[in-house]
């Protein structure tokens, strides 16, 4: 077995720097100027765009929790029909992108049958 080669100054090897703070910063610079770092900006500026102006929309959309027929288990399909046929007291359905009214509009829940202790509370009221 032969011997390792040992430096032959190790007063250099220790005046060596361990970490180069340019090198690091230069390289954080280069991965925060690339196309995926951009990207991944710009995807997520879009979210946040998005997510304010649903939060605008579902602020001051009017609520149709009240109104008959409008509970949560109506289809998208069923709203644009009676929406866009025409109907006098149904506004144009402008807004295409939404899945469920509930995604905009306050919408409540079915009815429900009322069974035992319920009824009591209900007929008293």
């Amino acid at each position: 077995m032969s011997q390792p080669e040992l430096p032959e100054d190790p007063a250099a090897e220790e005046a060596a720097p361990t970490f180069d703070k340019e090198a690091a910063r230069a390289r954080y610079r280069a991965l925060m100027r690339s196309w995926p770092m951009r990207l991944m900006f710009i995807v997520t500026g879009l979210v946040l765009v998005m997510t304010w102006v649903l939060a605008f929309g579902s602020a001051y959309a009017p609520n149709v929790e009240k109104l008959p027929g409008h509970d949560i288990t109506v289809g998208v399909a069923e709203c644009k029909g009676c929406h866009n046929s025409g109907l006098n007291s149904a506004p144009r359905y402008n807004h295409a992108y939404a899945p469920t009214c509930g995604f905009c509009h306050r919408q409540g829940l079915p009815d429900q049958p009322l069974s035992g202790r319920a009824k009591v509370l209900h007929a008293l009221r």
